[in-house]
């Protein structure tokens, strides 16, 4: 995750932001469909073929490198991605979740700041305002059933993937 989130960076830094507003809605898209049919499609797939370590490994640098490049929707990326291999409640996938989302997002940030790419007043609005939403979004987490969890996750990645797509293609 580390070294995938450093690629993702580098990646990120030398991407141009036409280009980076023309993938952005792509990047949502592949998050929103591979939460919302991963589970059925990795049910497909663990029926077939056992899931090697080394294949883990591969999807967890991937996912690594969507959040070092993108880092939005990188925790629902993981999600959606463990989904295809393993069978787990999404509750039980948090913690690891946010683990492993925040060492590619660390990596990312120490790149960017050595890059000297960081616009710090804006920077440091957006950590308070992550702050208290991971903060809530936690304690909300903690008491809503797994249900309801996926069923709103879904639907707020589908209108955000939505909006992106407008904004990015017919706007």
């Amino acid at each position: 995750t580390l070294c995938g989130g450093l690629v993702g960076a580098v990646l990120l830094l030398r991407t141009s932001s036409g280009a980076f507003t023309a993938v952005l809605p792509w990047l949502l898209l592949v998050a929103s469909i591979a939460l919302a049919f991963g589970r059925r499609i990795g049910e497909a797939l663990r029926a077939r073929w056992r899931i090697h370590a080394r294949a883990v490994l591969a999807v967890q640098f991937a996912l690594g490198v969507y959040g070092g490049y993108f880092g939005g929707a990188v925790g629902i990326m993981m999600i959606a991605m463990w989904g295809l291999l393993d069978n787990r409640d999404l509750k039980l996938l948090n913690a690891p979740r946010t683990l492993l989302a925040s060492a590619a997002n660390t990596v990312a940030v120490l790149a960017f700041i050595a890059a000297g790419a960081v616009r710090w007043p804006e920077t440091l609005a957006l950590l308070a305002g992550a702050t208290l939403g991971g903060y809530g979004g936690a304690h909300i987490g903690r008491r809503a059933p797994p249900g309801v969890i996926r069923a709103v996750t879904l639907c707020a990645t589908t209108a955000i993937t939505v909006a992106f797509f407008v904004k990015t293609y017919f706007v």
